[in-house]
């Protein structure tokens, strides 16, 4: 009899704090919601910086579309400043958030394997009770127990004993599962955390870049109207010369290319190199509903049959889109390399650009940007960050030159080599035959 009431004893002490396991909350939960909270403060300041992020892109696309003075440059250089400061303080909002995210899943995660070793601990229990129980006769229950309902009522809880072990190891497996989704969770967000990081340390080199493009403007114009407008039409003539000379080399080269072995028109090979981008006319209905939409088509434009590109039409596609913003890899390949047409005075041409040749036989140009994120050789995956885009090289404006190539039909010259183009001697660009030079529009993805 003893014996009996002992075990039964064990089993109401072991449901009972199996009970208490599921149910009691951790006493870390204060912690967690204090933690949600930080991270909601946190979102809450990131969208008030992105409205004013949105406010100061406006008022630069304002500026733009006004007549090219110094003070105006100057007013543009002063705004985007004002936008990469505010980047930098939206990156740092979210790398605290992220660490905030950290914690609590490092807390959740703690509470979870709290919960995992308490289940074991008391399934364990359960078990070892129920082997002392099945030790019983049915002899042993008849003697201990004078009424028969006694001992079919003692069977009846031997068999809901066994169902309360059973539907609690099903809980320890939801737990254990959920313990896994917690370890993903850390290792996505650990990886977020160190992309913003080096977002950061870049934003930061760009707000840098952006101080030394004002005083640099300053010190070259003294601050005279007069002669930053001479300077203006100076690199205007100098841009002029090497486009034309350039197109004669070009037009020399003479490349079969084979497009039976290029990806289908339209079939979207290439993903998008900006974000929040429209592949309409910024001055449409459709282009104004985007950050980053086309101020100059490929090919045989307006602008130029007005004479633009010696008359060659426009090699690529131009993207308006603040200095700063982050330039993504249409899709996986190599760098063939990177240059800096900037690096020789009087070299007015593609500034900072990158060269990608991809695996299914297009090639892309991504050109004035501020910062460069790859090296030749490198291996990068579609959606990489491989630059930020910017106002370097010859550009009336910030704005991404995005250009997409037939890979057998283009070179990396030396412009040395290319005749006498005026100040370029030493300057790397790629270069590549005319009907190697294909239209952004027909491979770029009709989807964001």
């Amino acid at each position: 009899m003893k014996k009996i009431f002992k075990i039964f004893s064990l089993i109401v002490l072991s449901i009972v704090c199996i009970d208490v396991f599921i149910a009691t909350e951790n006493v870390s939960a204060n912690t967690i919601n204090e933690l949600k909270s930080k991270i909601t403060t946190r979102g809450n300041t990131i969208e008030q910086l992105e409205k004013d992020i949105k406010k100061y892109k406006q008022e630069i696309i304002e500026t733009q579309t006004q007549v090219k003075t110094l003070k105006n440059s100057i007013y543009e250089l002063d705004l985007t400043r004002k936008k990469l400061l505010t980047e930098v303080e939206i990156t740092d909002n979210k790398i605290e958030s992220t660490n905030y995210t950290l914690q609590k899943i490092q807390e959740e995660t703690a509470n979870t394997v709290d919960k995992i070793n308490k289940g074991k601990d008391t399934i364990g229990q359960l078990i070892r009770n129920m082997d002392e129980m099945e030790d019983i006769s049915l002899l042993e229950m008849a003697l201990a127990n004078t009424e028969l309902s006694v001992i079919w009522n003692d069977i009846e809880n031997i068999q809901r004993f066994k169902s309360v072990i059973l539907n609690n190891i099903k809980k320890l497996k939801v737990f254990k599962k959920e313990l896994e989704n917690k370890k993903l969770e850390n290792e996505i967000e650990k990886k977020i955390l160190l992309q913003l990081e080096d977002q950061l340390l870049d934003q930061k080199k760009i707000v840098e870049i952006n101080k030394e493009n004002k005083n640099s403007l300053l010190t070259e114009t003294k601050n005279q109207e007069s002669t930053y407008q001479t300077i203006i039409t100076n690199k205007k003539a100098a841009k002029e010369i090497f486009e034309r000379e350039l197109a004669s080399f070009e037009s020399q080269l003479q490349i079969e290319i084979d497009k039976s072995r290029l990806p289908s028109l339209g079939s979207g090979a290439l993903g998008w190199p900006l974000k929040d981008m429209s592949l309409n006319l910024c001055s449409s209905a459709q282009g104004k509903t985007a950050a980053n939409c086309i101020t100059q088509y490929f090919g045989d434009t307006t602008f130029a049959r007005s004479g633009a590109y010696n008359g060659n039409g426009h090699n690529g596609v131009d993207f308006r889109v603040a200095t700063g913003e982050p330039v993504y890899a249409s899709a996986s390949g190599t760098i063939k390399e990177t240059g800096n047409t900037d690096l020789y005075p009087g070299c007015y041409s593609y500034g900072k650009w990158i060269f990608i040749t991809h695996n299914n036989g297009l090639s892309t140009l991504y050109a004035h940007l501020s910062l460069i994120k790859v090296k030749s050789g490198q291996n990068i995956q579609k959606g990489d960050i491989i630059g930020y885009s910017g106002n370097t090289g010859f550009s009336t404006g910030p704005h991404l030159h995005y250009g997409v190539y037939a890979s057998e039909g283009t070179q990396i010259t030396r412009l040395g080599d290319v005749k006498s183009i005026t100040n370029c001697a030493n300057a790397r660009i790629p270069v590549a035959s005319f009907n190697a030079y294909l239209n952004p529009i027909d491979y770029l993805s009709q989807t964001k």
